[in-house]
């Protein structure tokens, strides 16, 4: 129980750095401090997100539970999308109005702290 604990804690901890360098009050905010990353290199992008290596090393030792692949493919997706939005807004620069008013919308204080909420409980549940 008490390396499930650790595992736990070391997600957390990983999240909140992912967090703290993402942090902004819009989402347009959120995208200009990933395309930061991005434009230095893709790999320095994927590199700063811990959570993502350790949800791969976490499925491979739980003998690949269901619970563990579905929160890897849910940090996959999110990973991925936000490339694409980075893409999308910043190097092709095709927003229409609607997107554009989406990314200018003030988000609440949680929204960027659901994953620390969701993916330790999807931890557990995979590794209990």
């Amino acid at each position: 129980m008490s390396t499930v604990v650790f595992y736990i804690a070391l997600y957390i901890a990983f999240e909140l750095f992912e967090i703290w360098w993402q942090k902004a009050p819009t989402l347009y905010g959120v995208l200009e401090n990933i395309y930061k990353y991005y434009q230095k290199s893709i790999f320095v992008l994927l590199l700063i997100h811990p959570t993502f290596y350790l949800l791969v090393y976490l499925m491979m030792i739980s003998g690949y539970d269901l619970y563990l692949q579905i929160a890897l493919g849910l940090k996959l997706s999110d990973i991925a999308l936000k490339i694409l939005f980075v893409q999308k807004v910043f190097i092709k620069q095709e927003i229409d109005a609607e997107f554009k008013m989406m990314l200018g919308m003030r988000m609440e204080w949680y929204m960027l702290y659901l994953g620390v909420i969701f993916y330790p409980v999807m931890i557990y549940l995979g590794l209990s």
